[in-house]
């Protein structure tokens, strides 16, 4: 497969996100596009859902592009909305509440890949804790 360098939102891999609170879209992974340094994800978790805690062996950076809600980072609360971005260290414990109103939309990268292998092949229950 040749590899895609372009890659429009209406054309990336998409599934029910974790928890099933939502939707992934892979847009930049390697399998895709030959990443092999990070990946890009754009995720819509639906207002009001309640993200489950959990981490990853990865660092990975969320920019918030609409909605609002609580991002919690090692059991810390913060406040997050358009125009932000978060940073989470690899292996450490975090969640996201979406505010009521409306649903929140973001960009996630993962650095170096991995989560969003877990995604393609488990879906919702991609990072379910055992």
């Amino acid at each position: 497969m040749e590899k895609q360098y372009v890659v429009a939102l209406k054309d990336a891999v998409t599934g029910v996100l974790h928890g099933g609170v939502g939707t992934f879209r892979i847009l930049i992974d390697e399998e895709r596009s030959g990443a092999k340094h990070f990946s890009c994800l754009v995720n819509t978790m639906r207002a009001g859902s309640k993200g489950a805690e959990h981490k990853h062996d990865v660092e990975h950076c969320w920019y918030i592009l609409s909605g609002k809600g609580t991002m919690y980072i090692e059991g810390r609360a913060f406040e997050i909305g358009p125009d932000m971005a978060v940073f989470a260290p690899a292996e450490t414990m975090h969640r996201i509440d979406v505010g009521p109103d409306e649903d929140l939309t973001y960009v996630v990268f993962y650095a170096p890949p991995g989560p969003e292998k877990l995604l393609k092949e488990r879906g919702a229950h991609a990072f379910d804790v055992k």
